[in-house]
């Protein structure tokens, strides 16, 4: 009886080492195809450990191999991709937030010119009536007989008498100046 049980051990375990080969590529390609590819490269590897020469379990040892690199590498882009979005959405509020800030001064700046403005037509109106007592003196009366024979108020004459007072001083300001020196002719032009 020993002698039987030793020889069916030896002579089965060769079929029982091709019939696990088999069984480990089959649950192998189960667990590939259900993308479990570390569990499917484990079954293999065991497979290949039974009968290292069963060709469909190098195979699939191959394409394993190969679709955990192609994994990897997916994995890896998804990670640079989602870096790069981080990167991009950091970069887009680091700007939103120069440009709330100069936004801010800018609406700062203004309200400044509009203090300034205001503070400045209020001085204004402060020194008009200092001046408008100065303006009313009394015209002489020869002065009052001839606005009334040209028929022009007197707030009328002044408000004239200013603005061509304004185009004397502008026509003055666009002449351009004469040399006091004569020019070098030696010297150029410019």
């Amino acid at each position: 009886m020993r002698v039987c049980l030793t020889l069916f051990f030896l002579l089965g375990s060769p079929l029982l080492w091709a019939q696990g080969g088999n069984e480990y590529f089959h649950q192998g390609s189960g667990q590939f195809i259900h993308k479990n590819t570390d569990e499917a490269l484990a079954s293999v590897n065991k497979g290949l450990r039974a009968e290292p020469s069963n060709q469909k379990l190098q195979q699939l040892k191959k394409l394993l191999e190969q679709e955990k690199k192609d994994q990897q590498q997916k994995e890896k882009e998804q990670q640079q991709k989602e870096q790069q979005q981080k990167q991009d959405q950091q970069k887009k509020d680091q700007e939103k937030k120069e440009q709330e800030k100069k936004e801010q001064e800018k609406q700062e700046q203004e309200k400044k010119d509009q203090e300034k403005k205001e503070q400045e037509k209020k001085e204004r109106e402060q020194e008009k009536p200092e001046d408008k007592p100065e303006e009313k003196k009394e015209t002489p009366p020869d002065l009052s007989e001839k606005l009334k024979q040209l028929q022009i108020d007197e707030q009328k004459a002044r408000m004239i008498l200013e603005a061509m007072k304004n185009q004397e001083i502008q026509y003055l300001q666009q002449n351009k100046r004469k040399a006091t020196r004569p020019k070098d002719k030696n010297k150029p032009d410019w």
